[in-house]
């Protein structure tokens, strides 16, 4: 996309987007109780059963080349205790 002239906003919002429509797709078929317990972190972290919105990442002084890095990184996994590993 940039190779064609579209600006950094323009991609971020579309990996964004897509991140987005993804996230949802694989937390449809996320066997409980690990769907319950990825919505209430979630939920808790970011105010979104999704996840940040791309608002809430500006908001959070991120740049629109942040938002395209962030948005083809995998997010937390748990710990097999059932905890998030967040590293």
């Amino acid at each position: 996309m940039r190779g064609v002239g579209v600006s950094s906003e323009t991609i971020a919002r579309a990996v964004h987007a897509e991140r987005r429509r993804l996230t949802i797709a694989f937390k449809e078929v996320t066997p409980e109780p690990w769907r319950s317990r990825i919505h209430t972190r979630t939920l808790a972290a970011y105010g979104d059963p999704i996840g940040p919105t791309i608002e809430n990442l500006r908001a959070r002084g991120k740049s629109w080349d942040d938002i395209i890095a962030s948005a083809t990184r995998p997010g937390s996994w748990f710990s097999s205790d059932g905890s998030i590993d967040n590293t």
